[in-house]
């Protein structure tokens, strides 16, 4: 390597160890506090445990029972052999971190491309913030991307050595990906595109052979892996694979109405999603950059009400209404890919129609159909940056354009300057994603307390300070290992009331879709919302700061505790 190529790496390498030490002290050091961890996934798993199976169990969260078993099946697995440490519910997320980026390398090396380039490619992967931001988490779309990349790395390993095995490799994680989350859907399309390149590709076999040992492959993955972990009990149940009418209706396509305004709504998405993807994300956790953008913005406020394209102003088919100005809450916790796709993806694009190349044409045409995809078949949704991470996963290849350019030809002294000015801001974009991430701040910032600094109840609820006092009064009230009755509504965090040791027994009374019920007579406490529980004189009103307003997404119920012995 020269000296430029070593100062790129060394910047790339220092980067990444940098983020390593950030990523392994908060995985280890802070509780789990995602807002899905709290109402459904970790929370469910500590159901499991308590009745002992993953068979049907209808929770006051809906996805307590309807989301797919095999993501908790992944995570009881380190929480059991710890002792029941919660820091180890965060190894998945971050296993699959790597996983991701040394498979990008695995696809490059297959594809090809040269040492430097596919090392360079696979570096970049390390530092985009949607893969950084979930590597901390709970949240289930990074070990989806986990699956997707090995899917991918299979079909490159038939393609060039044209072993069946990695066909019935492929078939398996193909299984345990739809057996992970439905929204693995949305690669169905790109996967069939990259499939048929595959036969296309492997001439030694015939298609009609090829077809079948794809057939049988797919059929184990499914037999083995889909079948047991939920969509068959979800049909049962509910007469619908994903579960009851609310979850279908609230986050899949069937909320678009007719096919006529699924195209019309699911092209606005498009166009919403594109804007979305075209920002700082990482760098905007700054006030300048994110002043700087409103300004640039403002054209496009203009731009969209002018001709009426109704961006901002529909609200048909969102979950949460769009906006060109995001909310802080939205861009600091479920980021894109920043400076990457501005500065890397968008030029290597450029590149590849003056250098069109098939097989990275139809790596192009997966990525593009992925976020297509993922705009007409859910409604839009701000926090929808952590699905991206699969269309990232598409793009990969085309690192190698940018990384061949200035690797192997022979740039001038300002592109190399601008090539510099890019890897920087990266760099720094990635250590400002963990390092100013309002959920776990490892630092004091935005004038609120470090994430070290606070005490679990507190870190648990980080999202919704609203509630703080409140479960606060209930830990310092409720013996560790009491037996609580819980009347609580869908969106109401029930994983802090299990206790620091997960001793205490829940019992949900209000259990999703079926109304109240009775009172258990095992249980000694009730902790209810006034909305599902009219209070008596004698319950105790535990402290919901109800007037708290700034930094809430969803205001918090008025909580209250009743001794039933």
């Amino acid at each position: 390597m020269n000296l430029f190529e070593r100062i790129i790496f060394s910047i790339l390498f220092w980067t990444i160890s940098i983020l390593t030490v950030l990523q392994v002290y908060i995985i280890f050091n802070s509780p789990p506090n995602e807002w899905d961890s709290m109402t459904g996934h970790l929370n469910r798993i500590l159901y499991f445990l308590n009745q002992g199976s993953t068979e049907h169990f209808i929770g006051t969260n809906f996805n307590i029972d309807t989301y797919p078993k095999s993501f908790c099946s992944i995570q009881v697995y380190p929480f059991l052999m710890s002792g029941y440490n919660e820091h180890f519910f965060k190894l998945p997320n971050f296993g699959s971190f790597w996983l991701i980026c040394f498979a990008s390398y695995g696809i490059l090396k297959q594809l090809g491309a040269s040492y430097k380039s596919r090392l360079f490619g696979s570096l970049i992967v390390f530092l985009s913030p949607n893969i950084i931001m979930q590597s901390i988490l709970t949240d289930t779309d990074i070990i989806l991307g986990g699956y997707l990349v090995s899917i991918i790395y299979l079909i490159l390993a038939f393609i060039n050595t044209q072993r069946l095995i990695y066909v019935y490799f492929l078939g398996l994680a193909f299984g345990l990906a739809l057996s992970h989350k439905i929204t693995f859907v949305f690669s169905f399309i790109p996967l069939l595109i990259i499939y048929l390149y595959s036969f296309y590709a492997t001439g030694k076999y015939h298609i009609l052979y090829k077809l079948k040992h794809f057939f049988y492959a797919h059929l184990l993955g499914i037999i083995f892996f889909v079948a047991p972990t939920g969509y068959i009990a979800n049909y049962l149940y509910y007469n619908h694979p994903i579960g009851p009418e609310v979850a279908t209706k609230h986050q899949s396509v069937e909320r678009a109405g007719s096919v006529n305004n699924l195209i019309i709504q699911g092209t606005r998405n498009v166009v919403r999603y594109s804007f979305d993807v075209l920002n700082l994300d990482g760098l905007r956790n700054w006030s300048i950059v994110e002043e700087k953008q409103l300004l640039l913005k403002s054209k496009l406020i203009k731009l969209d009400q002018y001709f009426n394209i109704g961006l901002e102003s529909t609200t048909d088919f969102t979950i949460i209404p769009f906006s060109f100005n995001r909310r802080f809450e939205f861009y600091n916790g479920s980021p894109i890919y920043g400076s990457i796709f501005i500065l890397l993806i968008l030029p290597s694009i450029f590149i590849f129609f003056r250098r069109p190349n098939l097989t990275k044409g139809i790596f192009l045409l997966a990525f593009i159909l992925h976020f297509i995809t993922l705009a007409y078949s859910a409604p839009y949704d701000p926090w929808k940056g952590r699905y991206m991470i699969s269309s990232l996963i598409y793009i990969v290849p085309f690192f190698v354009y940018i990384a061949d350019h200035f690797f192997y030809n022979s740039p001038g002294r300002v592109s190399k300057f601008f090539f510099f000015c890019t890897i920087i801001l990266i760099s720094f974009s990635a250590l400002s994603t963990i390092g100013l991430n309002l959920r776990a701040l490892p630092f004091d910032a935005y004038g609120k307390k470090s994430i070290f600094s606070l005490n679990r109840t507190e870190a648990l609820t980080v999202s919704r300070p609203d509630i703080t006092l409140a479960y606060e009064n209930f830990e310092k009230i409720v013996p560790a290992n009491a037996v609580v009755a819980l009347g609580t509504i869908n969106d109401d965090y029930e994983y802090p009331l299990w206790g620091k040791e997960f001793k205490r027994k829940l019992i949900p009374i209000n259990p999703f879709g079926q109304g109240l019920q009775k009172i258990p007579k095992e249980a000694q406490y009730l902790f209810f919302a006034s909305s599902v529980i009219k209070p008596l004189n004698t319950d105790i009103r535990l402290g919901t700061q109800l007037d708290m307003k700034k930094g809430i997404m969803v205001p918090a119920e008025d909580y209250y505790l009743r001794k039933l012995f």
